[in-house]
C-alpha cells in the first residue's frame, strides 16, 4: 500500500495550500485545480487558468 511506504516523499497539504481552499498545480504545461471541499475532501481537476481571477498560490512541478 502506498500510504504505508516510508520511502516516499511526503508533503503536508497545509504547507502548499497555506490559507487557500484552491491552488493551481502545474504538471508540464497543464494547469490542474486542487480544491478542498467544505467536508475536507480533495478534488483535482484539469483546469484552464481563470483569466479574471488572481491565483492565490502556484506550485510548479518539473
Amino acid at each position: 500500500m502506498i500510504m504505508s511506504n516510508p520511502n516516499l516523499p511526503s508533503i503536508k497539504l497545509k504547507e502548499i495550500m497555506a490559507d487557500s481552499k484552491k491552488i493551481i498545480l502545474r504538471h508540464g504545461d497543464k494547469p490542474y485545480l486542487l480544491s478542498i471541499t467544505r467536508r475536507g475532501k480533495l478534488i483535482l481537476t484539469a483546469s484552464e487558468e481563470p483569466s479574471s481571477q488572481p491565483i492565490t498560490s502556484t506550485l510548479v512541478s518539473g
